[in-house]
Order: structure tokens, then C-alpha cells, then sequence
């Protein structure tokens, strides 16, 4: 929750930027998935007339988990710049290697690797490793342009922990955070879209979160939709700002040993149900 308010708080910048000029700037380049799939969408008519394009939204952030088990830590130096040069120097900062006790949790980082425009950040723990986009930083042209940098750096990380340092990766998981400024208040959207307007009248804050157990492309997958308002730091009665998370991720019960195909076809699979499922659910308008 502490990282999630963070990158909220940190893209308020771009808010500021974007309510200036926004009316010049909503056509936007689209994504090569805008349309692939959507006449097959198994989705009702009402639900496909509602839909939100995702290139209507800005990336806030991205981050990508594998789940590993049997990385060894004896010399975690060589682990950091073998990542790096199986990215193509995509982390060109200096590693950052930290002593951990041999007692501590799985998910202590151990290495951290980011790029020069502190966009891309790549943590690594004995029980997983985690890539992160940050779309504070510098608004991106597209989320479509964004994941097909950002695809190509998870396929990579693949290839390394699957080839180059063989590692067991047990569960995988997507996460992407997008925003919108709409042209009311978020939180009256979210009740008249969503809920009975009658049930909760004038609320100051009100999230939306759904979770589906479903299957994807041959994974089995937890997927979490959640909607939030976001607030003007200067006006805090403006809540016009409107966040979108989706979270896709297999089973924790499931005892995989997924290879390199699988986890690349993962988390295409999952941008793909994001962008052209899961968005049929928002309603932007």
C-alpha cells in the first residue's frame, strides 16, 4: 500500500500537466492490440458499448513478478551485472548489492537495478524478482508503446533466469496502474456506474475492487480490478483523477516450474486479457 500511494502522490505532476492541455492531446496514438480480438470478446453488447480504450489512459505503473525458488546468493554482484547485460544496459546505474542475513525473508531485496531515467527498476529476492515501470517519471506517448519496451525487457529477464542462471519460477504476476482524468468527480462516477445510486449517497472516498478466478490461455488466474479516485494535491475537493489497476496472477497453491516460453506467453497473455477484456468493464465516460 506504501508503494501504491507513493506512485499515486508522484503522478500528480502529470496530472497537473495533463489538465492544462488535455482537450489538445486526447487523440493519442493506438496500440497495435486496440483492435485484435475485439469482435471475439465473449463479453455482452451492453457491457462492449461502455468500454474504455486503454489508450485513453496514462501508464502509472507497471510491475511484473516472478516468483522464483533455488537462486543462490554467493555472489550476488555477478547475479546484478548478468542481468544487466541480458537486458542490452536497459540498467545502466550502478547496481545496488545489500548483505542479507542468511535468516531474513524471502522477499528482502537483495539486488536493485535501475536505469538512468529512473523509469525502470529491477529488484531482486530470494523469492522473486520484480520488474517495475514507473510512468511518473516521464508521461509516456502510449500504454501500448510503454508495454512493448516493457515486454521485451520481461522476455529477456525470462531468457536469464530460464537459461542463463537456471531458475525454478513457480507463479507469475501482472500488475498495471493506469489514470484518467475525467470530467467530473471520480467518486460520483464510480457510484453511478458501478453501485445503486440510492445506497451510498455523497461518499468522500469510494473504491471499487472485484476479484475473478478464471482461466487464461491455459494459466489459472486471480484477476483483480480495482478503481479509485485520485485527488488534486493543491484542491483536494478535486477528485476528478481516476485510477484503473488490474492485477493478474496464477494460483499461489499451484506448484509450477514454468519455462521460458510460459512465462513470456504469461505475461502477454495477461497484457492482452488487460487490454482488451478487462478494460470492457471500465466505463470512462
Amino acid at each position: 500500500m506504501a508503494e501504491m500511494d507513493k506512485n499515486l502522490d508522484s503522478h500528480r505532476d502529470i496530472w497537473e500537466n495533463e489538465m492544462k492541455g488535455r482537450h489538445e492531446t486526447r487523440i493519442r496514438e493506438r496500440s497495435r492490440v486496440r483492435c485484435v480480438r475485439r469482435e471475439k470478446s465473449h463479453l455482452p453488447l451492453s457491457v462492449g458499448k461502455m468500454a474504455a480504450d486503454i489508450e485513453q489512459f496514462s501508464p502509472l505503473f507497471i510491475q511484473a513478478a516472478m516468483f522464483i525458488r533455488g537462486m543462490g546468493f554467493s555472489d550476488p554482484l555477478s547475479i546484478a551485472q548478468g542481468i544487466q547485460h541480458a537486458v542490452g544496459g536497459i540498467f545502466d546505474g550502478q547496481p545496488g548489492v545489500f548483505p542479507v542475513p542468511p535468516n531474513a525473508p524471502a522477499n528482502v531485496p537483495r539486488i536493485v537495478l535501475k536505469d538512468g531515467l529512473q523509469r525502470y527498476q529491477c529488484k531482486v529476492s530470494a523469492g522473486r524478482l520484480d520488474l517495475a515501470f514507473d510512468g511518473s517519471k516521464k508521461r509516456a506517448s502510449s500504454t501500448g508503446a510503454v508495454w512493448d519496451e516493457y515486454s521485451e525487457i520481461t522476455r529477456q529477464l525470462a531468457e536469464y533466469l530460464k537459461k542463463k542462471n537456471p531458475t525454478r519460477v513457480w507463479r507469475l504476476g501482472l500488475v498495471v496502474r493506469l489514470f484518467k482524468v475525467l470530467e467530473g468527480s471520480a467518486n460520483i462516477h464510480i457510484r453511478e456506474k458501478y453501485l445503486r445510486d440510492d445506497r451510498f449517497e455523497d461518499p468522500y472516498e469510494m473504491h471499487l475492487s472485484v476479484l475473478n478466478k478464471e482461466n487464461m490461455g491455459g494459466f489459472g488466474i486471480n484477476r483483480w480490478l480495482r478503481l479509485r479516485p485520485m485527488r488534486k494535491r493543491d484542491d483536494p475537493t478535486n477528485d476528478s483523477g481516476l485510477v484503473v489497476e488490474i492485477d493478474i496472477n496464477t494460483h499461489a497453491e499451484e506448484n509450477n516450474d514454468f519455462t521460458e516460453e510460459e512465462i513470456t506467453r504469461f505475461f502477454e497473455e495477461a497484457y492482452q486479457h488487460i487490454a482488451l477484456e478487462d478494460m470492457r468493464l471500465v466505463d470512462s465516460e
